[in-house]
């Protein structure tokens, strides 16, 4: 064999090898067996059932795919071995992996009315259906295996969660009108198995699972590539079971269908073979159904009513498993064990019957010894509890439909009530309980009660609240002074407003915790701890106020000066704002102008007072009003109240000056804080109104030269027709000798005008009237 010969055999062989391993991951779909054959896979050759006018229907798809058929597990980790699917899509597409999702349906394709009526609700469409007549001729109960399989168990779709295809079992006698009963039930329930009702647990899921006991797995997560089937989702193997008449002919119809729409198809596995007729060989012996097994207590599980056939060969098995009994042994005792038991009963006559029973044994009883502490709750002076409180303390996973349990004075002792208080008369004493779960004899153990010690307070007796900003009154809260109160860790503190509450201790009565008082008050505390005994006390509340200081006020000082602040003696501790603190610390030196503040300390508490400390302003002289020989100066700003002077002269309150002589003054200003003097100049003029222009030296002219010394200033002269004679200027010195340009004027009555600033006064200063000019030399 040359090289190449050799290579091409080791790769074909490779591939065979691969390939084989990779097919045999998946279930195998055969749909080429005949109606007959299928249902003789899913009843077998069993003789004690009758199975007659079998009929399959579904799609065939032109005959090419058709929705039933015969599977087999391939040696993949299907949990069936073998059976018939009846699909609602094509059967064939079922083969693993789960790799696409099969919408195989079409809307040509009907539904079944017999699944509408069972299930009374939807709209089916897309059915596939196995139906027979069968007649039990040994046992009164018939029994299957089965799965459901749905592409709408999708994690990541809600669709599942109310909405789902539907598939039932139906049975009814042949003969007679009596409705079809749906078999195909979730074990315990009334409720059809479905999507719905059977649901698994995913972190992806947006669905809540349902029955999770009943639910097998979901196929697209991780184990996409490797799933045996082409389904998202599966649940466990279930048994349906039917009661039946032994010789009555019954019809059975296993239909499944989609509902709605054509996508999302789903399927119902039937188990080979496992179509049989059953046997009772005892009720479950379960915790659920409150009667599992004592220890040990035998119990023996055999047919019931025995079975008269003296020929039958008897299989038993424990969770599959064959156990070593005799074949003509008709029964099989069980001690101490737990698990599925099972029989296979090969009659005479060929017939083979099979039965199963749960057993499960009873918890054991674990009791802890350990002393229980009991306490003087309500504070009367004796130790009482209701012995029921103790029940989880002393039986380890005590439920009490799992466990019946007692206590007494002595291990065979009356019965002492769990629920009434049981007064403890001495210190330690010791009472029994007797447990046992469920029917099993209880047993007694001794059980030590003793009195605990109640927890400790401090010595405190009185808390201050303190009305820091003096309001009259002040709010707090209660929790936190409670570990002024106790040093305990992990208590929890409840206030009462009288002692007996506190004594009862009735949360429902106690206070807010958020408290406020005008005065002393008193509170009653009740500190309780797990496992320690609770305490209770009296705590005085004390209503307490700082004071202010009287001295201490806002301050104007000079600009650029400094000052001194003073609180004042009378107080236990001073803290300024500035860092000067102490017990005798009541003054601070040469602080400028700014914001100020002192916690002061008195009665214990502490009141924070705050000082405003700014420069003077200084006053500004607004006008100056003169009318004759009186003087009125208007001020604002700077620190009232004013003080005025003339001259240099006294200083008076008064803001006006009567008397005051012709000519130029000034007038002085200052505030009440003394800080600065302001003063404005001003001059009282001469108001002439007669002239005569003789040259004789008496009012030869009308002299108004003290405007050169203001602001501004406009003295003009008119005739009565309004006609101007005279400006007054500096060339002039606003001196009018009764000439205009030169002209002498008439004697007659001229109007004068008179205006100007004062000096820092932005107000103008406006006089005016008549000026008499007797020219006698007209």
């Amino acid at each position: 064999m040359t090289f190449f010969k050799i290579f091409q055999f080791a790769l074909s062989l490779f591939c065979l090898i691969t390939f084989s391993q990779v097919e045999a991951q998946y279930i195998s779909v055969d749909t080429s067996l005949s109606d007959l054959d299928l249902v003789n896979k899913f009843v077998g050759t069993q003789s004690c059932v009758a199975v007659s006018n079998v009929k399959i229907s579904g799609s065939t798809n032109g005959g090419s795919a058709p929705s039933y058929g015969y599977f087999t597990k391939n040696g993949s980790a299907f949990e069936m071995d073998e059976g018939i699917i009846l699909s609602t899509g094509i059967a064939k597409a079922a083969e693993g992996p789960n790799t696409y999702r099969q919408d195989n349906g079409n809307s040509g394709w009907g539904g079944d009315p017999d699944l509408f009526d069972a299930l009374g609700t939807g709209n089916y469409i897309n059915a596939t259906y196995l139906e027979f007549d069968f007649v039990s001729t040994e046992s009164t109960s018939v029994s299957f295996q089965y799965m459901f399989l749905s592409e709408e168990y999708d994690v990541n779709k809600k669709s599942g969660c109310n909405y789902s295809d539907a598939f039932a079992f139906l049975i009814k006698p042949l003969a007679g009108t009596l409705p079809y009963t749906n078999i195909a039930l979730v074990p315990g329930t009334m409720d059809p198995v479905s999507v719905i009702n059977i649901r698994g647990y995913s972190p992806t899921s947006t669905c809540p699972p349902k029955n999770e006991d009943y639910f097998g797995a979901y196929n697209e997560q991780s184990n996409l590539s490797t799933s045996p089937t082409n389904f998202n989702g599966q649940t466990k193997i279930l048994t349906a079971i039917a009661n039946v008449q032994i010789g009555v002919p019954y019809h059975i119809k296993l239909v499944i269908a989609d509902e709605g729409t054509t996508g999302h198809d789903s399927a119902v596995f039937l188990k080979t073979g496992s179509f049989v007729p059953n046997i009772d060989i005892g009720n479950d012996r379960t915790i659920n159904n409150s009667n599992p097994l004592c220890e040990n207590v035998p119990y023996r599980i055999q047919p019931n009513p025995p079975i008269t056939d003296t020929s039958a060969q008897y299989s038993w098995f424990k969770d599959g498993i064959t156990l070593p009994v005799p074949k003509n042994q008709t029964y099989y005792d069980v001690l101490n064990e737990e698990g599925v038991f099972s029989v296979n009963v090969v009659l005479g006559s060929g017939c083979k019957l099979e039965g199963s029973v749960t057993i499960e044994k009873a918890p054991l009883v674990q009791v802890s010894t350990t002393p229980l502490m009991v306490c003087d709750d309500d504070f009367n002076g004796s130790y009482s509890a209701k012995l029921s409180s103790f029940d989880s303390e002393i039986i380890r996973d005590y439920d009490p439909a799992n466990f019946n349990r007692s206590y007494s004075l002595t291990p065979t002792g009356a019965a002492i009530d769990p629920n009434s208080d049981f007064i403890f008369n001495s210190n330690p004493q010791t009472l029994y309980v007797r447990v046992g779960a469920f029917s099993c004899s209880p047993k007694p153990y001794p059980i030590q009660f003793y009195f605990g010690a109640k927890l400790d307070f401090t010595a405190t007796q009185e808390i201050d609240i303190c009305d820091n900003d003096i309001s009259g009154d002040q709010t707090f809260d209660l929790r936190d002074y409670t570990s002024l109160i106790t040093n305990e860790i992990g208590v929890a503190a409840l206030y009462f407003d009288t002692e007996a509450k506190a004594k009862i201790g009735d949360f429902l009565e106690a206070l807010a915790f958020s408290q406020t008082i005008s005065s002393d008050k008193i509170f009653y505390v009740r500190i309780e701890k797990p496992k320690s005994c609770p305490n209770y006390k009296k705590i005085t509340f004390k209503f307490k106020q700082p004071k202010k200081s009287t001295s201490l006020k806002n301050e104007v000082i000079c600009k650029g000066t400094k000052i001194d602040l003073d609180a004042g003696t009378g107080f236990q501790y001073y803290e300024w704002s500035n860092g000067v603190k102490g017990q005798f610390a009541n003054e601070i030196k040469n602080v400028p102008a700014g914001d100020y503040s002192v916690k002061l300390t008195f009665n214990d508490c502490v009141y924070e007072q705050s000082i405003k400390v700014t420069e003077a302003e200084l006053p500004v002289i607004d006008n100056v009003l003169i009318e004759g020989t009186t003087v009125t100066v208007l001020v604002s700003g700077g620190t009232k109240p004013y003080q005025y002077a003339l001259d240099g002269g006294n200083y008076q309150n008064s803001n006006i000056f009567t008397n005051v002589e012709l000519g130029m003054h000034i007038v002085y200003v200052k505030g009440d804080d003394g800080c600065a003097v302001i003063a404005q100049d001003f001059t009282l003029i001469n108001s002439q109104n007669v002239i005569t222009p003789n040259s004789d030296g008496v009012n030869d002219v009308i002299n108004y030269s003290s405007l050169l010394q203001k602001i501004d200033p406009k003295f003009e002269i008119y005739d009565r027709f309004g006609v101007q004679v005279f400006n007054g200027d500096v060339s002039n010195q606003f001196i009018w000798n009764g000439t205009s340009n030169g002209r002498t004027l008439p004697t007659s009555s001229y109007w004068y005008i008179l205006e100007w600033n004062e000096i820092g006064t932005p107000k103008r200063t406006q006089l005016s009237g008549w000026i008499l000019l007797k020219n006698r030399n007209n």
